[in-house]
């Protein structure tokens, strides 16, 4: 197995960290999780042709797990030097998926009308098949199973995570949430655990107690998503979807503090993902592939 971290960011824009997007390349499936703002543009980074994405799962509904969505689709089936999507696109997500193919589907009528005239795009592919998930297997093909189940990001509600199983070894996608007994069950012994993070600074936190804590209801405060860690213990855990809350005049938390805190609770191995990281799978355990992207950031988280 192969997981690459696409984009690692929110809603908020960030050249550096992508919305939120993780492939997952299990034997012959390439499997898709949430579809952030350039999502298309890190999978031709990674020289992933788009035709070639098996599914993709969406975790919820919010803007910055779908942005990117309708740019897979409306590239996908264009003419390339290697090759096309000539078939619908395959779409898991929680209640309302349908209406997010349906409004895809609506947003190009025309364009998909006018390049079939010129045969520049195969009716097959201006469709999208959207499934509607609910906890347990979702999917299974070639050996490959994924299970979603349910996650806590406040009222936002359902929240799905993913599991990802194949040959023996696992990989959990969580995206936004914070601390639940079901995703320490779904967790457990992970191979590697893809995990959201929320920081506000020290001083932040002392400062506006009220305003960070309303947002560590929806997502893992570095302690809570230590915690997780510590029940869980997958053999490597990395994280994504990472939060940074500040206000002016008050310092915002920097890589080093996120670092530290996880630390004075987890006494595991864990990474700070940043866009187009990797992680190779096998018999052999689970290692960080050698990472020199072209755009690095230009500050810490």
């Amino acid at each position: 197995m192969k997981v690459t971290l696409l984009g690692t960011g929110t809603p908020i824009l960030n050249i550096n960290r992508f919305g939120i997007s993780v492939l997952v390349e299990a034997g012959t499936q390439k499997l898709l999780f949430d579809a952030g703002r350039g999502a298309a543009m890190r999978l031709h980074q990674q020289q992933i042709p788009l035709r070639d994405l098996s599914a993709i799962f969406i975790s919820l509904l919010n803007s910055d797990h779908i942005t990117g969505l309708p740019d897979i689709y409306a590239t996908a089936p264009l003419p390339t030097d290697d090759g096309r999507l000539r078939k619908p696109l395959l779409l898991f997500g929680p209640d309302g998926i349908d209406n997010v193919a349906r409004g895809t589907e609506l947003l190009f009528k025309d364009q998909n009308r006018m390049r079939m005239l010129e045969g520049e795009v195969v009716e097959p592919a201006t469709h999208i098949i959207a499934k509607r998930v609910e906890p347990g297997v979702v999917y299974e093909k070639d050996g490959v199973k994924v299970i979603a189940f349910l996650i806590e990001h406040g009222h936002v509600k359902p929240d799905y995570g993913y599991r990802v199983e194949y040959g023996g070894h696992s990989v959990v996608v969580t995206d936004d949430t914070t601390y639940s007994a079901n995703l320490v069950a779904h967790a457990k012994d992970a191979d590697l655990l893809v995990q959201s993070v929320a920081i506000g600074s020290r001083a932040l936190e002392k400062a506006a107690p009220d305003y960070v804590n309303h947002f560590y209801g929806y997502l893992a405060s570095p302690e809570k998503a230590a915690r997780i860690l510590v029940e869980a213990r997958p053999k490597l855990a990395v994280f994504a979807h990472i939060s940074l809350y500040s206000r002016p005049g008050i310092p915002r938390a920097r890589v080093d503090e996120l670092r530290e805190r996880v630390q004075s609770v987890y006494d595991g191995k864990f990474v700070i993902g940043e866009d187009l990281m990797s992680f190779d799978i096998d018999e052999h355990g689970v290692r960080q592939a050698e990472y020199s992207p072209e755009i690095r950031q230009k500050e810490p988280v």
